[in-house]
């Protein structure tokens, strides 16, 4: 990966004004209501852990379009666990979703824990990305999948062209400049990753979806 600076924490009051951000940005409501449709479509039962979950926004998605799914949401943050658990609670799914602080590179789960890991927008803080990925290869199920979604900075004219339309343009100035100027990935840096020999995931894709890259590994 290109040397880049990664703050894999964000202390309070940042967690603060992040999950402020997040609550009021269209662009992340709309991929964490993307994601949570094609979590939903592919499973409907059975244990889901969200991977840098921050205030909690995409497990709140996914509780809402399946009762049956069991959600743990893990941050780095303790800042952002707390505001996660508070978000909970008013929103009334404290009884349904879980939220503790722990790296994914070092997960407090015995082996083939879950049936689904996810991730958006967390990748790219990482210090260490294959060990977290082996890690979230050991949690998870035989046959079992991590998604991994991240912004990408090296979009087409015409990708960005789409969302400025979308969006209008502060918006896109905002997404297509300030917020990948440090959080993002190229497609290059997330194939040479996936080209390690020290992965076992079974299959491992790259999934164009625009402005973002999904990672789709199969145990």
């Amino acid at each position: 990966m290109t040397k880049r600076v990664k703050i894999e924490s964000i202390p309070y009051p940042g967690a603060w004004v992040y999950s402020f951000i997040a609550r009021k940005s269209q662009p992340l409501s709309d991929l964490y209501k993307e994601v949570a449709d094609e979590v939903t479509s592919t499973i409907a039962s059975g244990r889901i852990l969200d991977v840098g979950t921050g205030p909690g926004y995409l497990p709140f998605e996914i509780a809402k379009r399946a009762p049956s799914l069991t959600i743990t949401g893990i941050d780095l943050s303790s800042a952002m666990v707390r505001i996660a658990r508070a978000n909970a609670i008013k929103r009334g799914f404290s009884d349904r979703l879980r939220f503790l602080q722990a790296n994914a590179s070092d997960l407090p789960f015995e082996d083939g824990y879950f049936d689904l890991v996810v991730s958006t927008l967390s990748f790219h803080h990482w210090a260490r990305p294959l060990d977290c990925l082996k890690e979230l290869h050991r949690v998870l199920k035989a046959d079992a999948e991590a998604w991994i979604y991240d912004a990408r900075r090296d979009t087409t004219k015409e990708v960005n062209t789409q969302f400025r339309k979308r969006y209008g343009w502060f918006l896109a100035f905002l997404a297509l400049n300030l917020a990948r100027a440090h959080s993002s990935v190229t497609l290059k840096e997330i194939e040479a990753i996936l080209a390690s020999p020290e992965l076992g995931y079974s299959r491992r894709i790259v999934v164009d979806k625009g402005l973002f890259l999904k990672l789709e590994l199969v145990k």
